[in-house]
């Protein structure tokens, strides 16, 4: 599977993505964005993440009910053969997603009271890291009083992170901004509660997090790539490969052009 001469010496740019895929196993973001592997069943909670992702973003763009655009496209997904987890089902995920959309309307949804941007593209340049920061901030909003964004509400099952905007924290990327954050999400915890959980950002963790992004950028650039092995080995897609079943690698992955 191999492919020395894929541009991985090249780094476009930096994203939060990219970052934890690397820190999770350099391997795995060498298959994923290098040698450009996929799954050829996509996971089921990765669909119903950007189902969510499309409900919230419907609402907040054109004041869409998002029951209803959930109900719509992760009905549609029925019809696409998904890759599930022993735990999850269809109707599992379909009954987290009406329990978290009904308590977003109910509870949280009047607290934003006024919309400045849906996802709004940004794109930073750090003097000490080789390539630039790139991503999405699913909203900038007026949250009780606050100008406030709001990240990755759909990369998690139904996650939303926003961290109220301060001065010098215009944009900041996966908790990296002053101030609290929250979080939407359907943790073992949140199961329950289904409600926005606040925490704080120091700058010690803002300066971390820069540094984190200087020495990965430098380690791609380098072609630092091995085998992080860890308890997210059970449910990585590339662990085919990195068993050398080359079966199961025909059998679940293809290489995209």
């Amino acid at each position: 599977m191999s492919n020395p001469d894929s541009g991985i010496s090249d780094l476009p740019h930096l994203s939060h993505s990219r970052l934890q895929k690397y820190i999770t196993c350099p391997e795995q973001y060498r298959l994923y964005y290098l040698e450009r592997l996929r799954p050829k069943q996509e996971a089921a909670a990765r669909v119903f993440g950007a189902v969510m992702h499309l409900a919230l973003a419907e609402y907040f763009r054109k004041e869409r009910d998002p029951l209803a655009t959930f109900r719509e496209e992760w009905t549609a997904c029925q019809k696409f053969q998904l890759r599930y987890s022993q735990r999850e089902s269809w109707q599992k995920l379909n009954q987290i997603g009406e329990a978290l959309l009904q308590e977003f309307l109910a509870e949280e949804a009047r607290k934003f009271e006024q919309v400045f941007a849906v996802e709004a593209k940004f794109h930073i340049g750090a003097s000490n890291v080789a390539a630039p920061l790139v991503g999405t901030l699913d909203l900038v909003a007026q949250l009780e009083g606050k100008r406030t964004l709001v990240q990755d509400w759909g990369q998690r099952l139904g996650g939303a992170r926003c961290a109220p905007l301060r001065p010098a924290h215009r944009l900041s990327s996966g908790g990296t901004g002053g101030g609290a954050d929250c979080d939407l999400r359907v943790g073992k915890k949140a199961r329950a509660a289904n409600h926005l959980a606040f925490t704080e950002r120091t700058p010690e963790q803002q300066v971390e997090y820069l540094r984190k992004m200087e020495i990965v950028s430098l380690q791609i650039t380098d072609r630092v790539f091995y085998k992080r092995v860890g308890f997210w080995c059970r449910q990585c897609e590339f662990l085919p490969v990195c068993t050398r079943n080359e079966k199961k690698v025909r059998e679940t992955l293809v290489r995209i052009g």
